[in-house]
């Protein structure tokens, strides 16, 4: 007899299926149908359905890791291994437990997060070694692709390693810092903070791993809860009569504020500090090991102001940001200290100076001690996945999700400048259909089983929260009247038949490519009559909420267990490190900060299971373009990254190499690291491709190259040419002839013009290959020179104003076009053995060389140029004309400044 929801009963299975794979020797597909089978024949399990726990037990086993590398000074001892063999890690186990069993990973993610996390305690310290030391790292991950699970995995085992005290950076505002406080009370202490901090009063309150079956009693205390209001304050301190160091770990998640970050400062002075004149500040703390986890590291904590002096030398008396300058001080005051950064910001924190210091807050937070690129698992949807910016095959785009609902309606009522008077009486029909596609969803999952699950939409339409009240009323009007419309069919109104034509055009339409692109996500096709039968049960659960600064509404889902559906009307809050669990729609328009909202994009990446096709971003053109560039200058320079990792290099060496990296100049005019730099870019070991155009300069363009193609040597055969001997100084004129567009922040052609007639009269690049891809598969012809092409089919969007944009213009099979079969293996093999260095389990070989390996092969005198003529249905057939540029690694090329005209739009992109 069964007993339990149908979800506690699945989870309870799951846990006892798992249980009998352990001791299977190898986990095959027999194996998961037979351990199946056993479990649905026993009586508490009879009623469980057998699909859906098979699929269950499939994603546990088939999920793949990519391998994750890290770059360090080298100035460490491995100590975590023997420290692990001679006592016991008990907080990490129960949250290792409560990871496989509670929340269902992967084994291979839970694999690795145990190597990884186990990797990064190596290269701080050990919290017994004497002395006074200071370790500073960073964590690249996407965005929600588990970060938070990672750092409360190291805190697990920094505290059972012997760290006596761990403070928690958390964001800016009280609803992230609510929201990690308890993602830490869940998975580190195991109790509910909100009802005390002290863990012997918590032994009926317990949580998370706290509350796993079997579970320890582990005693860690907190200096603060998850309560909205629960953040540090010295007389809660005080009255709890804890002291850093003392018989019991304590830890505190905190935000980044300068009151709160002051006031623990001037406590962990007060209750531990003593009399130093020789540390910066005057007091320290020793003999009480810290470790400091900042999350969103490349938000609020770096220093934006000038350090530098006229001359480029450092000024040690110029103040930096307080958050970033009380950071400083509160790690230089303890004697040991550790600390670790994570951000979803690609090597943000590396584009800080190594050498900045200051008097008082000592040396700012550089990843000196080491940087790790941290993969996502293969179920993760992150922007590659989405937007489809991997490189295309020979003649093939990449492929991106049909998930993405351009949206132009919606600045009639929300225009840019908008002011907090600003009238809104009615929401744009592209939201309202959003809401709609958000019922939908929820029926959906229903129909597939998951009931009792968290549901969520994000609206972000406006920063301001009087207009952000404004638009949650009109939304709640609207939600009402459809959920009357489905409770009373026939009186009044078309919201039935709406639902159906957009689950039709939207969802069944697009259902069986969807599945198709994500073959390995468990995604059963859902009929519209099943749906139908759902939507009022759905929506009927649907709540709307503000999530700002002056509402009261918060993302409360712990405390509904049954699932809570929630739309989420916000601003910034919604912007940074806040998780909306299952999350499925997303609407929202430009308003503020383009790297704000872009961040804010990011929101809707993550973990996906059983919905990944029925999520939908409405957005708009503009905001889709850009995230496309972020998303491959991220892919990029983690290419270098692995490049630096099999080099052997280090952060510094690293750091060096990005900060001159022309995708750096993106990340650098996005995230406005310091306000007024000279913008300069090196080209040395990187490529440059055009992925944006203006209709305007389709002519010219072509003119341009059709002189420059006539006046080289002739060549023999059709379709694709390839000129082998060309002289450095033609590139260099045809490269001041071409126009890019103002979007074309890295293939900017007068930039690299400049920095080929440098290298050039330097007598580097001298000769140049190039090739003419001219066998395109569109069946559309024309002339360029005196050559009949084939036109290169590329996936285009336009816009209004006359902008063309694709999503990456070379294959890597293009880029060896120069390289001859040894070149070609060197580099392949290069890339495996990359692969190979990092630590398993991890996903499969590679099977194309990366283009960092690819260009190593390369001469410093020879460069290679790549033509292809795009159809973009322009008028007379005449193409786009893209082109890409691969250069070789030359490690005496200077760094060119951007034309000003150029930094400025970026600039303007991004304020």
């Amino acid at each position: 007899m069964s007993t339990g929801t149908p979800e506690q009963q699945l989870r309870s299975a799951y846990g006892a299926a798992n249980a009998l794979l352990e001791l299977e020797q190898r986990i095959t597909q027999e194996a998961l149908e037979r351990t199946v089978d056993l479990i649905l024949a026993m009586p508490p399990y009879a009623t469980v359905d057998r699909t859906r726990l098979l699929r269950e037990l499939e994603a546990r086993n088939n999920t793949l890791v990519g391998g994750y590398s890290i770059i360090d000074d080298k100035e460490f001892v491995a100590w975590i291994k023997s420290v692990r063999e001679n006592r016991p890690f008990q907080f990490w186990e129960r949250y290792r437990h409560w990871m496989d069993r509670g929340k269902r990973w992967a084994s291979g993610p839970l694999v690795q997060l145990d190597r990884m996390t186990d990797d990064i305690l190596d290269r701080l310290r050990n919290p017994e070694t004497a002395g006074a030391w200071d370790r500073r790292g960073l964590v690249v991950g996407d965005v929600q692709s588990g970060k938070t699970s990672n750092y409360t995995a190291l805190i697990c085992k920094a505290v059972d390693a012997g760290y006596p005290l761990v403070i928690v950076l958390a964001g800016v505002h009280n609803s992230l810092r609510s929201q990690t406080q308890l993602r830490i009370d869940e998975g580190f202490l195991g109790f509910d903070t909100r009802l005390s901090l002290l863990a012997d009063d918590q032994e009926n309150q317990r949580i998370g791993a706290g509350k796993m079956p079997s579970a320890p009693f582990l005693v860690a205390h907190s200096l603060t809860s998850s309560a909205d209001g629960g953040d540090f304050k010295a007389a809660t301190a005080n009255g709890t009569r804890l002291v850093p160091g003392g018989r019991d770990p304590i830890i505190l998640v905190v935000k980044k504020r300068v009151s709160i970050l002051e006031n623990l400062l001037a406590w962990v002075q007060s209750v531990r500090g003593t009399d130093d004149p020789g540390t910066p500040g005057g007091k320290i703390v020793r003999d009480v090991p810290m470790l400091v986890i900042d999350d969103e590291a490349d938000n609020a904590s770096a220093n934006t102001n000038e350090y530098r002096n006229d001359d480029g030398t450092i000024d040690e008396d110029a103040d930096p940001t307080k958050t970033n300058m009380l950071i400083r001080k509160l790690l230089v005051t303890f004697e040991k200290s550790a600390y670790v950064g994570y951000t979803a910001t690609p090597f943000a924190n590396v584009f800080m100076h190594h050498e900045a210091t200051h008097r008082d807050a000592g040396p700012d937070l550089f990843p000196a001690s080491f940087i790790v690129n941290l993969p996502a698992p293969s179920n993760y949807i992150g922007p590659e996945r989405v937007f489809g910016v991997d490189r295309p095959g020979v003649n093939d785009d990449a492929t991106g999700l049909p998930i993405i609902r351009p949206i132009t309606d919606a600045v009639a009522i929300f225009p840019p400048g908008h002011k907090k008077n600003h009238s809104v009486t009615e929401l744009p029909t592209s939201l309202k259909e959003a809401i709609l596609a958000f019922l939908l969803v929820c029926a959906a999952r229903r129909v597939r089983g998951d009931v009792n699950v968290d549901n969520s939409m994000l609206i972000h339409v406006t920063r301001l929260v009087v207009i952000q009240e404004k638009v949650a009323r009109l939304v709640d009007e609207f939600l009402v009247d459809a959920v009357r419309q489905l409770e009373f069919p026939g009186t009044g109104g078309t919201v039935i038949v709406e639902l159906e034509a957009l689950w039709k055009k939207e969802f069944e339409t697009k259902g069986d490519k969807l599945r198709a692109l994500l073959a390995d996500h468990d995604l059963q096709p859902v009929a519209w009559s099943a749906v139908r039968d759902q939507l009022f049960d759905a929506a009927k659960r649907v709540r709307v909420r503000q999530i700002n600064g002056s509402a009261k509404d918060t993302l409360d889902y712990a405390d509904h267990p049954n699932g809570l559906s929630i739309i989420a009307v916000g601003g910034d809050k919604l912007s940074r490190g806040l998780t909306l669990e299952g999350l499925s729609v997303s609407y929202f328009i430009r308003t503020t900060k383009m790297y704000d909202t872009l961040m804010q994009m990011g929101r809707w990446f993550g973990y996906r299971p059983r919905y990944a096709d029925l999520c939908r971003l409405y957005t708009s053109p503009t905001l889709i373009c850009w995230y496309r560039h972020i998303a491959t200058a991220t892919a990029e320079l983690r290419e270098e990254f692995d490049l630096a990792f099999n080099n052997g290099q280090t952060p510094l060496e690293f750091g060096h190499r990005v900060r001159a990296h022309p995708d750096g100049l993106l990340i650098t005019a996005a995230n406005k690291m310091r306000s007024g730099t000279r913008v300069r870019a090196g080209f040395s070991g990187t490529i440059s491709e055009t992925v944006s155009f203006e209709a305007a300069h389709t002519k010219a363009n072509f003119d341009a190259f059709s002189n420059f193609i006539n006046d080289l040597p002739r060549s023999a055969g059709t379709g694709r040419h390839q000129w082998d001997d060309v002289e450095g100084s033609r590139v260099t004129s045809l490269l001041r002839q071409l126009q890019t567009s103002r979007d074309s922040w890295k293939a900017n052609a007068q930039a690299l013009a400049e920095y080929v007639a440098n290298r050039v009269s330097n007598g580097r690049l001298k000769t140049w290959t190039i090739v003419l891809a001219g066998r395109g598969r569109t069946e559309i012809s024309c002339r360029l020179g005196p050559y009949a092409i084939m036109l290169t089919q590329r996936d285009y969007e336009k816009s209004g104003d006359g902008r063309i944009t694709i999503r990456r213009l070379v294959s890597p099979a293009d880029e060896v076009a120069d390289l001859d079969q040894s070149a070609r293996e060197c580099a392949m093999q290069q890339t495996i053995d990359a692969w190979k260095k990092k630590a398993d389990p991890k996903k499969d070989e590679p099977k194309t060389a990366s283009g960092p390996f690819i260009r190593r092969q390369r001469s410093r005198d020879r460069g290679l140029l790549l033509i292809y003529p795009i159809d973009a249905a322009m008028p007379d057939r005449m193409p786009i004309m893209g082109f890409a540029i691969s250069f070789p690694f030359d490690e005496d090329a200077p760094l060119i400044d951007y034309a000003e005209n150029s930094v400025k739009q970026l600039e303007r992109i991004f304020d």
